[in-house]
Parts: C-alpha cells; structure tokens; sequence
C-alpha cells in the first residue's frame, strides 16, 4: 500500500509517509524536553511535571508525614596494603608465571539499620588501565575477610589478595556494594 496523505496543502506540501510522521512527533518530544530542560536551568521556579500537573511542593500545613528512608550508611575502608604480598600464598598452590600478589587490609562497617549481605568478589582491585582483579582467587594467611550478611551496628575487618599482571600499577580498591532497599513502613 503506497498511500500518502498531505500535511498541508498548497505549494508546499509534500507527502508524510509513516516514518516522517515518527520522526515529526519524535523530533516535536525532544524539543519539548530540551525547553523544559532550559526552563529548569534558566529559573528558580519548579518545572511542570512530565504528565502535564504542576510540580508545586505540597503544603506541609495539610499533609503529614507517613515517613522515610535514607540510603544505608556503609563505610568501606582500606587500612593498608602490601605490593608485592611477601607472605605465604596458600590457594592457589602456585602463583602462574607473570603475575604478583597484592594484599590490601580492609574495613567494612555497616553503619545502618540494614543488613549489608556481599561476597569477597565484590571486592576488586583496579589498575591504572581501568582493569579490574577480583578477590577471592589468592588466599595468605592473615585473618581475611569472608563472604557474609553483615548486621546492622556490625563490621569487618581482614585481608584480601589479588592476583594482577607484574607490570599492572594499582590505582584503587573498589567494593561493589549491593543495592539498597528503601522501606517506608505504614503506621497502624
């Protein structure tokens, strides 16, 4: 079906196939949020909501709070590290040919009323390369820090080992922390 219709008529009108009637609204949403991006930027006034109602704040003298949820306070902390590891590696039996061991003592305090569960490979060691060396794999023998659901008021605190190219440069330690969870609980 080749049929097209005329956006205006006259001299200039010219067929609006599918695609540019797409590309027309497309095109109309983006300068919309470009004007509204500009608008935000250039005043102090409070954009319009995207559905169109104003984003006013609402009256604090007719609206009670049910309450609130902060993000989890989570500290992670490198206390000391050790380039090259000179102690004994006990896993994995042999360290390959082209490779070093690094140690890093760490803290991780969970500081909020959460749970904060991890895994030792959600520590990693990156180099000034961007690459990133989990722990886990190399193993000493100062007390290390294992996987767990750590409580709330609670913290750890060990070793971890990482296994990176001789001529690697770290440039950090990076724990990857899970995602929290925001509750509001309702009062009954």
């Amino acid at each position: 079906m080749n049929e097209h219709i005329t956006a205006t008529p006259g001299a200039l009108a010219r067929p609006l196939t599918r695609r540019g009637a797409v590309a027309t609204i497309g095109a109309v949403s983006v300068a919309g949020l470009w004007a509204r991006a500009a608008q935000a930027q250039s005043s102090d006034a409070t954009p319009p909501a995207s559905d169109g109602v104003s984003a006013t704040p609402a009256s604090t003298e007719d609206e009670t709070e049910i309450g609130h949820s902060a993000m989890p306070d989570w500290l992670f902390t490198a206390v000391s590290m050790k380039d090259p590891y000179g102690g004994t590696i006990t896993k994995p039996t042999s360290v390959p040919s082209g490779t070093r061991v690094i140690s890093c003592q760490i803290i991780i305090t969970n500081r909020s009323n959460q749970p904060l569960q991890f895994t030792i490979t959600d520590i990693r060691l990156r180099d000034t390369d961007g690459a990133e060396y989990r722990a886990g794999d190399y193993l000493g023998t100062e007390p290390r820090v294992v996987s767990q659901n750590l409580p709330d008021g609670e913290r750890t605190r060990g070793w971890v080992w990482f296994g990176i190219p001789e001529k690697a440069t770290p440039a950090s330690i990076v724990f990857i922390a899970p995602p929290p969870v925001l509750r509001v609980e309702f009062k009954k």
